[in-house]
């Protein structure tokens, strides 16, 4: 069966969703996340919405280790 409905939202966007990244700079490429960069609104390339996404857990998980944990009460 063919896929008759596969990229139709893309299809409305202008250039088909194809321009520069907002972080990366690469040209014609699919810029179809919108993210805040530097206090703007700025359309990224799925590369750089999961670059930002990983680094966020990264730094998500650093944070919990640093975090001290619960003391337990001492026994006599």
């Amino acid at each position: 069966m063919s896929k008759a409905h596969r990229g139709t939202g893309v299809r409305n966007e202008p250039n088909h969703g194809r321009g520069v990244c907002g972080i990366c700079g690469k040209p014609q490429i699919k810029t179809l996340y919108d993210q805040e960069v530097d206090g703007k609104k700025v359309k990224i390339c799925k590369f750089c919405k999961a670059n930002l996404k990983n680094k966020a857990r990264k730094e998500a998980k650093a944070a919990k280790a640093a975090a001290p944990a619960p003391e337990a009460p001492a026994e006599a």
